[in-house]
């Protein structure tokens, strides 16, 4: 036995207790760590027996005492809909396995597939249900889901998470309004609670990952709670399909499901964050192959040593051989080519951007300007007072948050069902939430970085909303301005080839613009993230041919997210009031409709209290 195989045992075996006579090879500067069971750097290890463990000392009440009420909350609520049911009650002393969830899962699919020939979306969403579940439900039954960063789930989450579950299904086979919804929301859950077993093992000691998971353990508990709180609503009121749905139950759906989105965002980026701080699989690598290769590095050495004289020899034998190939090479090349005039292919050098730009007069302060006349407007009046009500409203939304924060491609279009004011707190918002793009690109886009690039395109109709006095008044310059800030905020993103034929763009064509914006966006890399604010689209729905015209360039942008992209497309389309020209373009999901009258009293909860564009995890 070598005597770092007698080191690593003795090590292993007496785990705590340390002395420099145990302490792996002598010099190596690696030792084992019997605590972490880890290949360490010596100065990492040598205080490992003064270490306390934080696993045994977690302020587990202060951490998740938000989980625990959720938690009861939805097993109250359970436990209601199970009585009503004549279903045994939970309680956090039951055991409940996600094998039954998978099996609740089957029995109400399979019970609602003679519903599906009625609802195209439900037929569709049966078997994306199934899937998604089954897949969560395998993991989760190994121990593999986020679940297991609590210890043998002391807690009962994973039983009332289980219990709550298989109600919502039973729910389903017996319920039929609101089928889509719930479905479109059950599809997604999966997702949310996905395998990060590898990650939270590796990082259990880490408190912030704990909040993290109690704030998703929240979102989830909510959202179960709400569809089951309606499950226990009178017959005579949810057996109604109602248009104003006086309930909010769609709404109030769609924003705990926001939340749950950002709050498994969160807890996964806290997540990769370690794990990219750590490098602990690279390091223990490099530490092993340190270990093991160091009694054959000399032999390496004079085995690249041979391998580059003989390279070398082999090189100066084809050099040798080079003039002689020139001269065959050219006496081709006479035959192939004798007696034709051989013309040389020109090479068209790059445009520079502000070439294009200066071409079409662009105007970089353009939207700049609109952003600073709204905010010094709403300084400066005392005539208008703005609803500092819908202001909170607006800037603690859960689905305005997660629109712009969450990772991937989102499309909203934000009806403000307030005074048509160009001037609105709608537009207010929109263009604080532009300067804020602007700083944020203003400030990274001359960094060299390996981060995404944010790219934010914006324009105001309500600033110019006379087409008689000012030339942006029109459906074509609105276009026109997007494709010219895309070129002059996108620089080193954009294909040189593509921005050449931007100079052969028509003005005052939508089509001729609009096909130039989409082959740019779909050119852009998926390290990028293009987003798209249109705000006061009532403004430029009258008269009615900018109304055609307006309406035309917003069915193009949503064409062109559906399409999809390599990059992550953001749109928000925003109107102080309501945008019924467009909203035929919109799923329901994708429109959000602020109430008419908003108390000034808003509640905030914790998750909505930190700031919408702090990135930092």
């Amino acid at each position: 036995m070598a005597e770092y195989d007698v080191a690593e045992y003795m090590v292993t075996s007496l785990a705590g207790q340390y002395h420099p006579a145990l302490l792996a090879r002598p010099g190596s500067g690696i030792i084992f760590d019997g605590v972490r069971k880890r290949w360490v750097l010596e100065a990492d290890g040598t205080d490992c027996a003064m270490q306390v463990i934080w696993h045994d000392v977690k302020p587990y009440d202060e951490i998740y005492k938000a989980a625990f009420e959720a938690r009861d909350q939805l097993m109250t609520t359970a436990n209601a809909y199970r009585k009503k049911t004549k279903q045994p009650l939970l309680d956090l002393n039951t055991s409940q396995d996600w094998t039954d969830v998978e099996e609740s899962v089957q029995a109400a699919c399979t019970g609602l597939e003679k519903l599906a020939t009625k609802d195209k979306d439900m037929s569709g969403s049966l078997g994306k249900l199934k899937r998604a579940f089954r897949s969560l439900c395998r993991n989760a039954g190994a121990g593999q889901t986020a679940a297991t960063l609590i210890p043998n789930d002391s807690f009962g989450f994973t039983s009332v998470l289980c219990g709550s579950l298989k109600a919502v299904f039973t729910g389903l086979r017996t319920t039929g309004i609101y089928r889509q919804e719930v479905y479109r929301t059950l599809e997604d859950l999966p997702s949310r609670l996905k395998d990060l077993a590898a990650d939270v093992k590796l990082h259990d000691r880490d408190e912030e990952a704990h909040r993290r998971a109690a704030t998703l353990y929240v979102a989830a508990f909510n959202l179960l709670n709400h569809i089951l709180h309606w499950f226990l609503k009178n017959n005579w009121i949810t057996g109604v399909k109602i248009f104003a749905d006086p309930l909010g139950f769609t709404d109030r759906l769609r924003d705990y499901q926001a939340e749950l989105k950002m709050a498994s965002q969160s807890f996964e980026a806290r997540l990769n964050k370690l794990s990219r701080d750590t490098e602990q699989e690279t390091v223990q690598l490099q530490y092993w192959a340190a270990y093991n290769q160091a009694s054959i590095h000399k032999q390496l050495q004079t085995i690249e040593q041979k391998i580059t004289e003989e390279r070398v020899s082999r090189v100066d034998v084809l050099e040798k051989l080079n003039p002689l190939l020139n001269h065959i090479m050219d006496a081709l090349q006479e035959r192939a080519v004798g007696g034709l005039d051989h013309k040389p292919k020109r090479l068209l050098p790059d445009i520079d951007p502000e070439h294009v730009l200066g071409h079409f007069l662009y105007e970089p302060d353009l939207i700049r300007n609109d952003c600073a006349a709204l905010s010094k407007r709403a300084n400066r009046s005392r005539r208008i007072s703005h609803d500092t009500s819908r202001l909170t409203a607006l800037q603690f939304n859960p689905r305005l948050r997660a629109w712009l924060t969450v990772d991937e491609p989102s499309l909203l279009l934000l009806n403000g069902r307030a005074d048509p004011r160009p001037d609105s707190e709608t537009s207010l918002f929109t263009a604080k939430v532009f300067q804020h793009l602007l700083e944020h690109h203003d400030t990274h886009s001359d960094q060299d970085s390996s981060s995404a690039a944010i790219i934010p395109l914006g324009f105001f109709c309500g600033q110019h909303r006379d087409r008689q006095t000012d030339s942006n008044g029109h459906p074509e310059e609105l276009a026109m301005s997007l494709l010219l800030q895309l070129i002059d905020r996108g620089r080193g993103a954009l294909d040189p080839a593509l921005l050449r034929q931007c100079m052969s763009v028509r003005p005052g064509d939508l089509a001729s613009i609009f096909s130039m914006f989409e082959a740019l966006v779909l050119s852009l890399e998926s390290d990028v993230v293009l987003i798209i604010v249109v705000d006061g689209l009532r403004f430029f729905a009258q008269p009615r041919d900018r109304g055609h015209g307006t309406k035309d360039l917003v069915a193009r942008l949503v064409s062109l997210y559906r399409d999809g992209a390599a990059a992550t497309l953001k749109l928000l389309f925003a109107s102080p009031t309501r945008s019924e020209s467009v909203e035929e373009f919109f799923a329901d999901e994708e429109v959000l409709e602020l109430p008419r009258d908003i108390s000034s009293a808003v509640v905030k909860s914790p998750a909505r209290q930190s700031d919408a564009f702090d990135g930092d995890v």
